[in-house]
């Protein structure tokens, strides 16, 4: 009986070891590879992000809003799309909708597709630039991290920074002041 139960607790603990606790997407691993931009604002952009979840230590890693939009403004920057990205006396504003996530529960190669919905505003004139929904996914194969809870996050950052490349290439393709 001992025994049995000794044998219980020990595959408990090496579960726990194995699996780990999920962490959120990091800001700085969604940052998209250095887009140069077709045409350059010479105006400052305002980030706002909606949609995104935090992660429970129990839960599947998840992007939050603030982890997102921190990435959107860094990868902007790189990019030199807009000549601020601070939000302060902007005369645009990029919002970001998370609309749709999926996960995969388990595997040794972790796909996470996403779709964000963007909108460039004019805030001057209140009128909508630009608006689309950019779709991105990526593969975290085992060979990237022994953890599923890292494979997953790692998925997650990858199609994140697909996805903000993608937008900000198709945002570069407009004329704006």
């Amino acid at each position: 009986m001992r025994t049995n139960s000794s044998l219980v607790l020990g595959l408990i603990a090496a579960t726990a070891l194995l699996g780990g606790c999920a962490t959120g997407s990091k800001p700085e691993a969604m940052i998209a590879t250095p887009v140069t931009a077709v045409h350059k604002s010479s105006s400052g952009v305002a980030v706002a992000v909606s949609g995104g979840k935090e992660t429970s230590k129990a839960g599947a890693s998840q992007i939050s809003n603030d982890a997102f939009a921190q990435a959107l403004r860094d990868s902007i920057t790189k990019s030199g799309l807009f000549n601020d990205a601070s939000g302060a006396n902007s005369r645009y504003k990029l919002s970001a909708f998370i609309g749709k996530v999926s996960q995969p529960m388990m595997g040794f190669s972790m796909k996470v597709s996403m779709e964000v919905s963007y909108t460039l505003t004019d805030t001057q004139t209140n009128k909508v630039v630009w608006t689309q929904n950019v779709e991105s996914t990526h593969t975290a194969g085992a060979g990237e991290a022994f953890a599923g809870t890292t494979r997953l996050r790692l998925a997650n950052e990858g199609a994140a920074r697909d996805n903000i490349s993608k937008a900000i290439e198709k945002i570069s393709g407009l004329k704006l002041t």
